[in-house]
């Protein structure tokens, strides 16, 4: 068994739940995922071991492994949320809104600021989720060799003649 596996059964033997089959297929799944993963990709990967677990079971057992702090659910707009085991506090990423690649973010990234937040507002427990958008360099570039169709006539003067109107 995987130390994440091990470890997440601890918590959950904790918090008054067992470690299923089906929760360990699940939490086995993100552990050994090279990627963050959509509902439909877990679903997939967990029936190819045992075509009897539902979707159902698969959204409630994610559902409780959020609340419970052992997956990390990420949304980013108009994407189905993706879903990874949460290693800690703090979990960045930077988005390419491209090609979509993700790429994680050193974790320190924003200092102390879990724990600013915690002394000046009081609030416990805290996670910190930053996710930035923007282009890397390639779709940067491609972008600024192809402009859309809205960008490439800004700026343009008419060459029709009063005649061609």
């Amino acid at each position: 068994m995987h130390h994440y596996v091990k470890s997440s059964s601890e918590l959950l033997r904790k918090r008054g739940y067992r470690l299923t089959p089906q929760r360990s297929m699940i939490l086995n799944v993100i552990h050994e995922a090279d990627a963050h993963l959509s509902i439909e990709q877990i679903s997939e990967r967990v029936q190819q071991q045992n075509p009897a677990v539902s979707l159902s079971t698969i959204y409630r057992t994610l559902e409780l492994l959020k609340e419970l702090g052992l997956v990390r659910e990420n949304r980013l707009p108009g994407e189905p949320p993706r879903y990874e085991r949460a290693p800690g506090k703090a979990h960045h990423h930077l988005i390419c809104r491209g090609c979509h690649v993700i790429i994680h973010l050193d974790e320190n990234l924003l200092g102390n600021l879990h724990e600013d937040l915690q002394q000046q507002y009081g609030f416990h427990g805290l996670t910190l989720d930053l996710v930035a958008s923007g282009y890397c360099q390639a779709c940067w570039q491609k972008r600024q060799s192809f402009p859309s169709a809205g960008e490439s006539t800004a700026g343009m003067k008419s060459t029709s003649t009063p005649d061609e109107s």
